[in-house]
């Protein structure tokens, strides 16, 4: 009989200032308030400027928002006060109804008067009505959030609500609320490849996003939208110029890193991703060594514990499958307790044996895939998830709502890059 041994990974502490080590937090909510945002001192803004969008009938709810964002509610004390920054909302740009030529027509004004974020307040959940309206704010450089009026309902939940909002507007305006504290003082660039289709899988677009090592969020980039049937060689030579592009502004703003860590989002074996990973490399040159993760969220396998009634095992548990291919599981117990029901899917980690970093590091690069899934700035109770494979989910995600034909513009204008828009 053999068994297999795994280990609970350490939980990952936040840092909160750029410049003091010291400023941690196991919580990011403590965190924020007792330091403020990572980045706050060098935002490099002295406002953030917002405009809110609703339908005549919503006004009151649009209200709520504004009241809430600028001067609290419950817990939430408020923009300013979490994130060191005014928020300062334009006013109500109030419709008559939620038609498409309305909103098309309030985003086309606001987009003249450039403000920093543009919240849509909605009767529900409508991408087809919504998606001309972010398309032109995308295309102006302008990140949007849409907020239905039933999260604005005057409930206890409201607070969540407002608090979770905020933090995705600061990372969308370009502000990161926090990194990981690094475990070693490590100097690397880490690069997630992945792709989208559009609905009818006729179209494909390359997605690349850039991080520090401590997940701080570079930039995002893409191969613009190509019929599947195209060049297959050429999609892939455009994916890894943008590769080796990311890593040299990544060289230029940092200095060359001591090691490249590439995120492949999809199940292991051949692809085109993994070809222009390996393209890029050999275009940067041998010198920095490399290593291909590849991030498969579909695997078949599945951890339980038998020892709960509700076989849920602890957060940031990791079974060896092999010496290069681990289990980790980023979405269990916190603390013995779990905001979701049912048993979580692990999340599959396997280095290519075509790496060239030391082959012994692959445990550290599994914990560096589960410390990445703590900087997640779309809500404090976010879905874990690295932010290398979360990203290029939500990146696709928005792409497809805009319409993957449409996207070559928005992208070309490059006012986006360094945002993270997509939360």
């Amino acid at each position: 009989m053999s068994f297999i041994v795994g280990e609970v990974l350490e939980r990952a502490q936040l840092r909160f200032s750029r410049a003091s080590p010291l400023a941690r937090n196991d919580d990011a909510r403590r965190g924020l308030k007792a330091h403020g945002p990572y980045d706050w001192s060098t935002l490099g803004k002295d406002k953030i400027s917002a405009s809110i969008i609703c339908p005549k009938a919503l006004t009151p709810a649009a209200e709520t928002l504004s009241h809430a964002l600028t001067r609290g509610k419950g817990y939430f004390p408020g923009f300013q006060q979490l994130f060191r920054v005014p928020l300062r909302v334009n006013g109500l740009v109030v419709i008559e109804s939620e038609t498409r030529d309305e909103i098309t027509r309030a985003v086309a004004k606001i987009a003249t008067e450039n403000p920093d974020l543009v919240y849509l307040v909605t009767e529900a959940h409508n991408d087809a009505l919504y998606s001309a309206a972010k398309g032109v704010l995308l295309g102006n450089g302008i990140p949007s959030q849409v907020v239905t009026a039933a999260k604005l309902e005057p409930t206890d939940q409201l607070q969540w609500v407002v608090e979770n909002i905020s933090l995705a507007s600061y990372a969308k305006v370009g502000g990161t609320p926090w990194v990981v504290a690094a475990r070693r003082p490590t100097r690397q660039v880490v690069i997630g490849v992945s792709r989208v289709q559009d609905r009818t899988g006729s179209m494909i677009v390359g997605i690349v996003t850039m991080f520090t090592q401590d997940g701080d969020f570079l930039l995002s980039d893409y191969v613009a939208p190509k019929p599947l049937e195209w060049n297959t060689d050429e999609y892939v030579s455009g994916l890894s110029q943008l590769i080796a592009t990311a890593y040299k502004q990544y060289e230029r703003d940092f200095g060359a890193p001591q090691s490249i860590v590439l995120h492949l989002c999809k199940r292991p074996g051949k692809s085109n991703e993994v070809e222009a990973a390996i393209r890029a490399v050999r275009e940067i040159g041998g010198a920095v060594p490399f290593a291909l993760v590849h991030l498969n969220d579909d695997t078949n396998f599945r951890l339980f514990d038998t020892s709960q009634s509700h076989c849920v095992p602890p957060t940031g548990l990791s079974v060896p499958l092999a010496k290069h291919r681990y289990l980790v599981l980023l979405d269990g117990l916190v603390f013995g307790k779990r905001v979701r029901r049912g048993v979580p899917n692990p999340l599959e980690v396997s280095l290519d044996s075509r790496s060239t970093v030391d082959r012994g590091a692959c445990p550290e690069l599994v914990r560096q895939v589960a410390d990445f899934s703590r900087v997640n700035w779309r809500g404090f109770n976010a879905y874990a998830s690295p932010a290398t494979l979360n990203y290029s989910y939500l990146i696709a995600k928005m792409i497809s709502e805009v319409g993957i034909a449409n996207w070559s513009a928005i992208a070309a204008s490059g006012r986006l890059r360094d945002k993270a828009w997509f939360l």
